[in-house]
């Protein structure tokens, strides 16, 4: 690598920026969340007193959705720049076939978005006494909750089977073979 790779903004190192980056993240949610619990957050809704209805609100909402499409670019830059970078020679890296595990890992959850949307319930669920009967918005929930369960697991059984050394003792048994 060269030396301006390594370094970013101003000659900080990756995991400075990272650092500087996650504190004021850290900074601007406390913020946020704060200012949406402790101004006008115990004001009645004007249909029906019994909820709530926070001034600060669309202030959240907006936050979020900044944060959401910040990840999203983020995301979709660092694939671009991962693959313009490394293109094929990294397919193997430290006798570890990562283009083959993130190949996997992709059409994993390619999968399980597809197959737990097909899935998904669609009845109607009662939102603030209100009966939601959206479909496609079920299905979706549905879809992101389950995935969500079933990419735990496996994240779970993949930890547990490299922490169990069973990998290790299976190359054992090649190599004495």
């Amino acid at each position: 690598m060269t030396r301006s790779s390594l370094h970013g903004i101003n000659g900080l190192s990756a995991e400075q920026v990272s650092t500087r980056v996650l504190y004021a993240l850290v900074v601007l949610i406390v913020l946020v969340f704060g200012a949406f619990f402790l101004v006008g957050y115990d004001v009645p809704f004007e249909d029906n007193p019994e909820f709530n209805a926070p001034r600060l609100t669309d202030l959240v909402l907006v936050f979020m959705y900044v944060l959401v499409a910040a990840a999203v670019v983020l995301a979709v830059a660092a694939v671009a720049a991962g693959a313009k970078m490394g293109g094929k020679s990294q397919a193997v890296v430290n006798n570890i076939p990562a283009a083959r595990i993130s190949l996997f890992t992709a059409a994993l959850l390619v999968l399980c978005l597809a197959v737990t949307f097909l899935l998904g319930s669609s009845e109607p669920v009662l939102v603030n006494g209100v009966r939601f009967t959206d479909t496609f918005w079920l299905k979706a929930t549905d879809m992101f909750i389950n995935t969500s369960f079933v990419l735990l697991g496996v994240a779970v059984l993949g930890v547990a089977f490299g922490v169990s050394g069973y990998n290790r003792k299976i190359r054992l048994k090649k190599f004495k073979a």
